[in-house]
């Protein structure tokens, strides 16, 4: 089952050049895709658990230290992955580089290489 799916309905409104999409929540649907979420936002920035599997508990915790702590960062993030996932699954692009492998740490704003 795709995320949006099962959780979202919505709308399109074409013009010549552009697209209007809204998005509401169905009754219902946040519980329908908890898991769901859980797994996507595990995918997006995995590697903390990754190294804790293979045995390296030191280096897990240096990568969980770069994870948001702040409400507002980690509000942030999953508005990025859930866009991300968006993108994907509804608009049928690729997004190749997902934001938060990359990040110096967690409560920082990604630069942007010049």
């Amino acid at each position: 089952m795709a995320l949006f799916k099962g959780w979202c309905a919505g709308t399109e409104d074409k013009s010549k050049r552009k697209t209007f999409r809204t998005c509401l929540e169905k009754d219902s649907g946040r519980a329908a895709v908890l898991t769901q979420l859980g797994e996507t936002v595990r995918t997006h920035d995995d590697q903390a658990d990754d190294v804790a599997r293979l045995g390296y508990d030191g280096a897990s915790e240096i990568l969980r230290a770069l994870l948001p702590q702040s409400k507002r960062a980690r509000s942030g993030d999953l508005g990025e992955i859930l866009a991300s996932e968006l993108v994907e699954e509804d608009m049928g692009f690729r997004v190749p580089v997902w934001r938060m492998r990359f990040k110096d740490d967690g409560e920082t704003a990604h630069r942007v290489a010049a």
